[in-house]
């Protein structure tokens, strides 16, 4: 059996990890709808995670990283 190095992150590394890259590939909407979605599925609380990912950051700062997202997509 091959070990993946990537099997070392804990659960919580996990759903960081992936959360970025959901945002990074869908933006934030994109990522709350996917999460939605996946609510029904796995029963995840979409709010705490949003919580999760959003803290520490302030509204101006959550807006700004959306707007330069979506002018990078524009190009």
């Amino acid at each position: 059996m091959l070990l993946n190095e990537k099997s070392k992150f804990t659960d919580r590394e996990i759903i960081e990890k992936g959360s970025r890259a959901l945002i990074k590939e869908l933006g934030y909407s994109g990522f709350l709808r996917f999460i939605r979605y996946a609510e029904g599925i796995s029963k995840e609380d979409y709010l705490k995670l949003e919580d999760e990912i959003f803290e520490g950051m302030s509204l101006d700062e959550i807006y700004d990283n959306a707007k330069k997202y979506w002018e990078s997509k524009e190009r």
